[in-house]
């Protein structure tokens, strides 16, 4: 009968494996989901099908096994996911199940790994460093030939494999070999998805959001077939039907969304002695109006940093509509005078600064929020590059008109 500390140590051994291997099965769905997004147009991408994870089109076929790295490294010299691996291709092959002259074998490990023998594997490039590549391997596990006195040695979780391969026809393994390929992740499979995207055209902000969907709809598929007892294919056409359509909706949106909060009257009060302000005293612009103007210029701040920050808006955009602002008040400004000549100063100004408010400029293609573009004005109007009052820089800066 199990003690209480036997039960104990038991749950936590349980405890310490299943996230390893949570992320080994996890990790076959990521890695379809790269492959898909890297995939060529007419070509299909497969789970649990050919092999853990297969890419093909009409003449090329990539195998992969995909292998989560916690701690262990699966493709040591002397590693079982190593030479199980190449048994089961050697095998496959053996059997006529693939052509290694048009296939691609590719193990592909979560974080960077490596290996004296693995790394020779990948790197040869032609039959002959294939075969020498093999021999430096038969050396190394199995000793001088022909008597191979430390096969014996070799252990057991990796001998059956390891003389299913030796003792293989040489030149299929060779063929193999030179179609070998190790491809390390960075150390987080997600984040290498976020990798791929952003090399695509879309808002940074949104890649996080795009990289979540898309792992969901990639899931529920494979699900959808291997419940269906079908096989888990995906082709990239399809997928990229499904991706194109969700990264439209999620980054196409043609309106800008705030992330300002409307101040407090104390942020508000603080702001109050600004030069914009004094602009709007000149023309006697009532005292709530004045509050809501100091809200709009704090707010329209606020989003020009998120914005910019998140990557909705380019930051070079916001000069070009200070430009087209400047531009349009200009313009205003010469309408006003002919339209209200007969009227006092102070309602001259009154006339360019409503009308002003009124305008409704896109930022890079978008619309902003009410509040965005009289913030702006009132930013320009801070620094003098514009205002209200027809002599508000003699008013305000009488050295700026010298």
């Amino acid at each position: 009968m199990k003690t209480s500390t036997d039960r104990s140590s038991s749950s936590r051994r349980r405890k310490t494996e299943v996230p390893g291997q949570a992320l080994g099965i996890g990790l076959q769905y990521t890695r379809l989901l790269q492959l898909l997004l890297q995939a060529p147009p007419g070509s299909a991408c497969s789970m649990e099908y050919l092999d853990d994870v297969a890419q093909e089109d009409f003449q090329h076929v990539k195998l992969g096994q995909s292998k989560s790295a916690l701690t262990d490294n699966p493709v040591a010299d002397r590693a079982q996911p190593l030479w199980k691996t190449l048994s089961n291709w050697v095998t496959l092959a053996a059997e006529g199940g693939c052509d290694p002259d048009c296939t691609v074998f590719e193990m592909y490990v979560s974080r960077p790994v490596s290996g004296l023998l693995v790394d020779a594997f990948s790197a040869s490039a032609s039959l002959d460093a294939a075969q020498a590549a093999i021999l430096s391997a038969r050396y190394t596990l199995w000793g001088d030939g022909p008597k191979y006195l430390q096969r014996s040695k070799v252990a057991a979780g990796i001998a059956p494999y390891v003389d299913r391969v030796f003792t293989a026809d040489q030149v299929l393994f060779a063929r193999i070999i030179k179609n070998f390929t190790l491809t390390c992740g960075s150390g987080s499979p997600q984040a290498d998805v976020e990798a791929i995207l952003k090399t695509h055209p879309i808002t940074q902000s949104k890649i996080r959001d795009i990289a979540d969907h898309m792992s969901g709809v990639v899931k529920r598929r494979v699900d959808e077939f291997l419940e269906a007892g079908k096989p888990a294919i995906i082709t990239s056409d399809e997928f990229h039907t499904w991706y194109t359509a969700y990264v439209q909706k999620v980054d196409r949106d043609m309106v800008l969304r705030t992330h300002a909060k409307r101040p407090s009257d104390k942020e508000v009060e603080d702001h109050l002695p600004r030069i914009f302000v004094q602009q709007l005293d000149l023309i006697g612009l009532p005292f709530e109006d004045k509050l809501e103007a100091v809200g709009d210029y704090l707010m329209a701040a606020a989003d020009r940093t998120a914005w910019a920050a998140s990557g909705d808006v380019d930051a070079t955009s916001f000069g070009e509509l200070d430009i087209s602002l400047k531009r349009t008040w200009k313009n205003k400004r010469l309408a006003c005078k002919v339209a209200h000549a007969d009227k006092a100063i102070g309602d001259q100004g009154l006339a360019l600064y409503a009308d002003c408010m009124d305008v409704n400029l896109a930022v890079q293609h978008k619309e902003a929020p009410d509040h965005f573009i009289p913030g702006c004005l009132h930013r320009l109007a801070d620094d003098l590059s514009i205002g209200w009052h027809p002599d508000f820089a003699g008013q305000l800066n009488p050295k700026k008109v010298a």
